[in-house]
């Protein structure tokens, strides 16, 4: 989940008592409630993410500070988030765009490196680009979310997806298009966003380069225009190939 919000200042009382492991791996400044060695493994590959992001997007990624938070259970995690982001505050993690800082909120669970590739892809894309749209942000967080090997391949996504082509039903296309707020995103929402990413990155060189074109567009500021407009005029028959595909 991205949001953009302005957020209070610590004083450094405040860090000492929240905080007690503070460190730096890179372009990545680490407060954590949770033992170094435990989540260092983890940050550790943060820069592998990033150049994969750029790699495989086309794009050129900025080594922005982002600011990671470590939270050693949902009960510290909700009573930070809630009087800063109360909307926020039932995620299991958070990307947030503050004027002058990017922001990782994350909570140590079973699904934490998950959800930190997550809310990493959001801060690395929010860093390097002006702008994205709900369902490519929210489809390339889902792409990138799982280990690099996978090649964005989630299958509990691919699951679903196959069992809604059971009932011929197609991938949202225009639905995804036309949100403006993040909060109108359901889970069915995140799996056809994620669907299109897996499909333009791995369907042909021509699909990959599609998307790598219109990000880099973003990138360099230019007027876009509908993203499923492009998938279209590639693909005529968009959801029959979609379907074969998966």
């Amino acid at each position: 989940m991205a949001v953009a919000v302005t957020l209070s200042v610590h004083t450094q009382t405040a860090l000492a008592e929240e905080w007690p492991v503070t460190f730096t791996h890179e372009n990545f400044r680490v407060q954590s409630q949770v033992a170094t060695e435990k989540i260092l493994p983890a940050i550790q590959s943060l820069p592998l993410l990033q150049q994969q992001i750029s790699y495989d997007l086309g794009i050129t990624v900025y080594d922005e500070t982002i600011d990671v938070m470590v939270f050693s259970s949902s009960y510290h995690y909700r009573n930070y988030i809630r009087p800063r982001i109360p909307e926020a505050v039932n995620r299991p993690a958070l990307f947030v765009k503050a004027p002058d800082r990017l922001y990782v909120f994350v909570i140590y669970s079973r699904s934490w490196e998950t959800d930190l590739r997550h809310e990493t892809t959001h801060a690395t894309l929010h860093g390097s680009m002006p702008y994205l749209p709900i369902w490519v942000d929210e489809g390339l967080a889902k792409y990138f979310e799982v280990p690099a090997e996978i090649k964005g391949r989630n299958e509990e996504l691919l699951s679903n997806l196959k069992w809604r082509f059971r009932f011929r039903q197609p991938i949202r296309t225009r639905e995804l298009e036309e949100m403006q707020d993040l909060t109108d995103m359901r889970p069915e929402h995140y799996r056809d966003s994620w669907a299109w990413m897996y499909f333009c990155m791995h369907h042909s060189q021509a699909s990959k380069e599609l998307l790598q074109s219109y990000l880099k567009e973003i990138q360099n500021e230019e007027v876009v225009g509908s993203f499923v407009d492009r998938l279209l005029a590639l693909f005529p028959e968009l959801q029959k190939t979609a379907k074969e595909f998966f």
